[in-house]
């Protein structure tokens, strides 16, 4: 029974000692530090857009063209940028890549239906722009559409930057596709 005793005490007296003294001066980063975790209480992660966006589009033209655009961000398809900010702090954004479904229709007849993406535009830029780069809008190009054909735009960009590239989708009425860029800068001599 003593020795029960004697154990229950050298037990009573460890667990008293262990109150935390010593880390009672320490600053809350070097506490976290001394146990791996302050790179995760540091990290400040943003998505842009926040919230699942889609947009809806549904033009019919005198010329007997309909078309249907559902524009929407895909959720885990995402280009970050990390920067370092004051006392060590890490803020990572995550901006969403885009992507289209088109649909294309000419007196009530489907002509064809197809996406918008990076892949559809990859023999025009490298590799390395298409790994960084976002679709930021789609649209119809109204003045540079006909009675035979109808034109869509889109642009690219590379985030936090002033780098865009457009490019113009030309769409026929038998449902052919071509793709080419679009040069939006004047040059002045």
């Amino acid at each position: 029974m003593s020795r029960l005793l004697l154990l229950f005490f050298i037990l009573f007296i460890t667990l008293m000692s262990c109150d935390g003294r010593d880390r009672k001066y320490k600053k809350n980063v070097d506490v976290l530090k001394e146990h791996n975790l302050f790179e995760s209480f540091s990290k400040h992660v943003k998505y842009i857009p926040e919230q699942p966006t889609e947009v809806f589009t549904d033009t019919i033209l005198s010329t007997g063209f309909q078309i249907k655009i559902q524009y929407y961000s895909l959720e885990n398809d995402f280009i970050s940028r990390t920067t370092n900010t004051s006392n060590d702090n890490n803020k990572t954004t995550h901006f969403k890549n885009f992507e289209a479904q088109f649909q294309v229709s000419k007196n009530n007849n489907l002509i064809t239906r197809d996406y918008i993406n990076k892949e559809m535009f990859s023999k025009f830029e490298s590799q390395a722009f298409w790994a960084a780069a976002i679709m930021q809008f789609v649209w119809i190009d109204y003045e540079n559409s006909s009675d035979d054909f109808i034109t869509l735009n889109t642009s690219f960009h590379l985030p936090e930057t002033e780098v865009y590239k457009d490019f113009s989708i030309v769409i026929n009425k038998f449902g052919e596709i071509k793709t080419r860029a679009i040069n939006l800068v004047e040059n002045v001599l």
